[in-house]
């Protein structure tokens, strides 16, 4: 577990359910929708699958940040490969949107990438439409590395923009 101001963060597990699918699916703003590219809804058992599913993968760590008993967010290590990963964060209600909560669960988690996971690279993708996700990962030193199409998505959602930090160029703490 880690913590930060008034948030902590602790891996999912399944009797975080009933909570991640508040907070995470129901009450989720619309905003928070639009960046990640959310744009299906899934049902609690969807959710209660999902969860069974990363808490058992070795190749993951799913972070959920909370403040007292609200789930705020999520941060997560994916696709970890040898000596890299694949990074993604959402902070589930537009009201905790510019506080600082997604610069500090980030900064976190890329300091447990880097120095317990001894990772080499993290990566990520977001949409060009994102700006204040890519002014964030700009700051953390990621780096633009490539943008794709992806020829199945429906607009604004086909432009996908791909970051990546290699440890040399982390700032720890």
């Amino acid at each position: 577990m880690f913590k930060f101001k008034n948030y902590q963060m602790k891996l999912i597990q399944p009797k975080d359910l009933d909570s991640y699918y508040y907070f995470g699916f129901h009450d989720i703003s619309e905003e928070t929708r639009y960046f990640t590219g959310t744009t299906e809804q899934f049902t609690k058992g969807q959710i209660e699958s999902y969860i069974l599913k990363i808490s058992e993968d070795t190749t993951r760590y799913d972070f959920l940040i909370s403040e007292g008993d609200e789930i705020v967010g999520e941060a997560v290590l994916s696709d970890i490969n040898g000596k890299n990963c694949h990074f993604r964060i959402a902070i589930f209600n537009k009201r905790n949107f510019s506080g600082g909560i997604g610069f500090s669960a980030t900064k976190i988690l890329l300091d447990f990438a880097f120095d317990d996971l001894d990772l080499e690279v993290v990566e990520l993708e977001v949409f060009p439409f994102n700006e204040r996700g890519i002014a964030l990962y700009s700051k953390l030193g990621f780096n633009l590395v490539d943008q794709i199409i992806d020829d199945e998505a429906e607009d604004p959602y086909r432009e996908i923009l791909i970051m990546r930090l290699n440890k040399e160029n982390h700032v720890h703490g």
